[in-house]
């Protein structure tokens, strides 16, 4: 049923489209490797021009500061000036605000006039703000004096509040309606009480970023301009390089068909095609030999089953019980508890007699698969032949309780009569118990102890079970070997 599914989904006659073809992907690979490795570049170069860029920005605009506080200090001499530790000037301190009507008098500068010796030194526009009642920012003069029907207004993104604009701030503010590289350069009182803000730029936001831009122009031509040229090269170098694949693909179809009478073409070649269509070919010479090994495999399972496998009952035989027993043992040193029983059906051989072997063997299959079905996931039953069944049995908490509850239930389920023949039979069962590790640590122990217990319940009038005690002895000189 696999064969004709396989030769359909290889058939040779469908046409792929371009971007499944071989061709396709190989050329698609290569496009996306250059894309990927392009962009790498790109955005490695972005970056570092980015970073470097604003480090620049941010350069320029502590020099900007440092002119802005000169000129304010040349002028008002009342302000002293608080900096870092790296000398840089973060505040302008001052008894009382910059450019008020009593400043102007003294110095006989406006705030217009200050701003506009800052800027010429400084070759931008510098702004004085100062708070408004609204509790904002709003521009009181710039070196410029533009003109506005309303006070310009300053707003950071990073500022929370008038108080957060007390700090020294450089970076990206918008100033009414345009965005600006911005050094801020706080005017507070000795106790810390804000005043002003002297705002300084170093240019709007898209004129600093009109050299990134242009750069990410170029750059994205110049990538389609390297993906086109690619997917037309590599197309025709690809297109040459896999014209036998297709002939190598009806190749294998035919092997899928089992058609093997052709020979592969190609094998002169002394390429990875080459390879490619030897390969094939020792493939299509092998191929006839799959369904004999896979006969042979199949037989091998089979024969590997029955070595480990009742073959009436289909339960697992003394092999699999042995193996299965010395895995138990083993795990007592990582202290599990099982049980072992040993049990055999009373008066089976009268039936036997009786009815014949098929009623026997009729009977043997129901009475197993009846035991099967008391047990759980972790418990094995194996028969030992004839009428003679082992049980070890995985214990969760009580190892006595546990082995009375299923031996009972084994006792009362064989009890019930079998419907074999549409004859009603009635037989029993006897089971014995040796508990590990309590009645021994090894398989011989507690094989020969449920055997004994066994003994003792069929002494005591057989369907029934019985566990072993010490003292227990066979009524038989004779230890039965499992």
């Amino acid at each position: 049923m696999q064969e004709p599914q396989l030769a359909n989904a290889v058939s040779p006659t469908a046409k792929l489209s371009w971007h499944r073809s071989l061709v396709g992907k190989v050329v698609i690979f290569m496009l996306l490797g250059v894309l990927f490795a392009y962009l790498m570049g790109a955005l490695s170069g972005f970056f570092m021009v980015e970073r470097g860029a604003r480090e620049q920005w941010w350069r320029e605009a502590q020099v900007n500061t440092q002119i802005v506080s000169a000129t304010i200090r040349r002028i008002y001499t009342s302000v002293a000036v608080k900096t870092d530790d790296t000398g840089q000037v973060t505040h302008i301190i001052s008894p009382r605000a910059i450019g008020d009507e009593e400043s102007v008098l003294e110095t006989g500068f406006s705030p217009v006039d200050v701003l506009a010796l800052a800027s010429a030194q400084t070759r931008n526009n510098v702004w004085l703000f100062a708070e408004s009642p609204e509790g904002s920012l709003e521009m009181m003069a710039d070196a410029r004096n533009t003109p506005t029907e309303t006070p310009a207004k300053l707003e950071v993104n990073s500022w929370q509040s008038i108080a957060e604009s007390a700090d020294f701030y450089v970076g990206f503010a918008r100033i009414d309606s345009e965005e600006h590289f911005i050094s801020s350069l706080p005017i507070v009182t000795s106790e810390g009480r804000l005043l002003g803000v002297v705002v300084s730029t170093i240019g709007q936001k898209e004129s600093l970023y009109e050299m990134r831009n242009d750069l990410i122009y170029k750059a994205f031509l110049a990538l389609l301009a390297v993906l086109v040229a690619t997917a037309l090269l590599v197309s025709i170098l690809m297109r040459q390089l896999f014209r036998p694949v297709p002939v190598l693909v009806r190749a294998l179809t035919d092997i899928a068909k089992n058609q093997t009478q052709s020979t592969t073409p190609y094998k002169h070649r002394n390429d990875e095609i080459g390879r490619m269509a030897n390969a094939i070919d020792a493939l299509r010479k092998k191929v006839i030999e799959r369904e004999h090994l896979l006969e042979v495999k199949d037989e091998a399972l089979r024969f590997q089953h029955l070595a480990h496998h009742d073959e009436l009952t289909k339960l697992p035989n003394r092999i699999q019980l042995n193996d299965a027993l010395k895995a138990a043992v083993h795990s007592l040193l990582q202290g599990d508890v099982f049980n072992v029983m040993l049990f055999d059906l009373d008066h089976f051989k009268e039936v036997n007699d009786s009815l014949g072997h098929a009623a026997g063997d009729a009977l043997l299959i129901e009475a197993s698969q009846r035991v099967q079905g008391l047990l759980t996931e972790n418990d094995l039953v194996a028969r030992l032949g004839g009428d003679e069944f082992a049980i070890i049995q995985r214990v969760s908490r009580s190892a006595q309780e546990e082995a009375k509850v299923l031996a009972g239930a084994i006792v009362a389920t064989l009890h019930e009569p079998f419907q074999i023949d549409n004859q009603a039979i009635q037989i029993g069962v006897s089971v014995g118990i040796s508990r590990a590790p309590t009645d021994g640590d090894n398989s011989y122990d507690l094989l020969r102890n449920a055997d004994i217990a066994l003994y003792a319940a069929k002494a005591k009038g057989r369907d029934r079970y019985m566990l072993f005690t010490p003292g227990m002895k066979m009524t038989t000189n004779t230890v039965r070997e499992v």
